[in-house]
């Protein structure tokens, strides 16, 4: 059942589960199924590394005038999202010069995390080439680089 709270929760080793099914059974059917608890493993994670991605990019901004809306056809709320990430790192995203622009704290069971688009000090990013640098704990780190265009 789920929670209450809504929080997403995660299978345990020795958890029970119960499937319904609307089609028959033949007699003598019998089906198992085992679970394991989830983990995190760091030499497999490592390898895992090259595969975080940022989408979309190159991102493709618009006017500043545009508000976001909740109608389909129009754009939506502005952001960035950095794909097949660990539960647990620290993206840091600066511009060509070297300077930080935002540091984003992952630390969930997603793999992914959304980036608005917004210095540390909630300005507007100016157009662009932006790296950034996903540094996780125990594991390694993964250097990238993402485009804001006009």
């Amino acid at each position: 059942f789920q929670p209450p709270t809504g929080a997403t929760v995660l299978p345990s080793q020795g958890d029970l589960f119960e499937v319904k099914t609307t089609k028959p059974f033949a007699d003598g059917d019998s089906y198992t199924f085992t679970t394991r608890a989830t983990r995190f493993d760091a030499p497999s994670a490592r390898s895992a590394l090259d595969k975080i991605y940022v989408v979309p990019n190159p991102y493709v901004a618009y006017s500043a005038l545009e508000t976001p809306s909740t109608i389909p056809t129009s754009r939506g709320d502005r952001k960035l999202q950095f794909r097949n990430l660990p539960p647990q790192c620290t993206i840091r995203i600066y511009n060509l010069v070297g300077e930080l622009v935002s540091t984003i704290n992952k630390n969930d069971n997603s793999s992914f995390v959304d980036w608005d688009l917004l210095s540390y000090e909630g300005q507007r990013i100016s157009y662009g080439v932006y790296l950034y640098h996903v540094d996780v704990p125990g594991v390694g780190t993964k250097i990238g680089r993402l485009g804001v265009i006009k």
